[in-house]
């Protein structure tokens, strides 16, 4: 009786120890279609470039219309909480704005079939701020699962 007590005792600490992770990623597996929203502290209209992006099983490509070639992306991601990590495998040349393909930090909104990124930008550890800090530059993908 003593040795079933012992074993019983031994199992449920091996059992409840066990912790199942049953992360669920913020955004579902699929084809998702909408806008790249730049926009800034100086201009008041942003500036809008549609777009779709396929996410699966933590991979992602960014589509645009052929004459944004600046506007894309494709890599892995992945994503902790409500922040997503995007790693773009591409190479791309100097002359446009890198912050408008799809890689690096971003605050995920996720509602249903709706799907927003904002980029996330680190803080200057610079004294003096580096000049280009003074005026804020913002991204965000607002997009819609298509069916």
């Amino acid at each position: 009786m003593k040795n079933l007590l012992i074993a019983f005792a031994l199992l449920l600490c091996l059992t409840s120890s066990c912790k199942k992770t049953t992360s669920k990623s913020l955004i579902p597996n699929g084809n998702y279609s909408g806008v790249l929203e730049v926009s800034s502290d100086v201009y008041k209209m942003p500036s809008i470039y549609p777009i779709t992006i396929t996410f699966e099983n933590e991979k992602y490509k960014v589509s645009s219309d052929p004459a944004s070639k600046e506007v894309g992306g494709s890599g892995t991601y992945s994503s902790n909480g409500s922040i997503g990590n995007f790693n773009d495998e591409n190479i791309w040349q100097a002359n446009f704005d890198w912050n408008m393909i799809l890689k690096g930090e971003y605050e995920i909104r996720s509602n249903g079939n709706d799907l927003i990124l904002i980029k996330r930008f680190k803080a200057s550890t610079q004294t003096p701020p580096p000049a280009v800090t003074i005026v804020q530059t913002y991204y965000k993908y607002i997009l819609k699962k298509v069916k």
